[in-house]
């Protein structure tokens, strides 16, 4: 039976996030990947052929939890590993079937690139 342990956690300043265009809450100093599967979404990517793709070694060898980001000061998306990024206030992530697309940021042309790496 697993153990609360609720009680012994303290959690640092909320940051907001937008996640596929939706509002998400995470918390300072977690991963990206942290808050995603917080928030039920397991899809970070997907391949060529439609296959969903997430986080498989949490710890920056496989490139399995990529996702594209930008900032309100960066309107350039990047790709970036999910594990390895911590979340900053305002960052806009895509994910899962929002890569289908091209991605833009709201009200904006918009524009991304195929970096592999922070």
């Amino acid at each position: 039976m697993p153990r609360d342990l609720s009680g012994n956690i303290h959690r640092s300043a909320p940051v907001s996030l937008m996640v596929d265009q939706r509002p998400v809450q995470a918390f300072a100093g977690e991963t990206l990947a942290t808050a995603l599967l917080a928030h039920g979404i397991s899809a970070f990517n997907h391949t060529a052929s439609g296959q969903p793709r997430g986080p498989y070694c949490n710890m920056g060898t496989c490139f399995e939890c990529q996702v594209q980001i930008a900032t309100a000061a960066n309107t350039e998306f990047r790709w970036v590993q999910a594990c390895m990024t911590t979340v900053r206030e305002g960052m806009i992530i895509n994910t899962g079937s929002a890569l289908l697309k091209h991605p833009q940021m709201p009200g904006q042309a918009g524009s991304h690139s195929d970096e592999t790496h922070n």
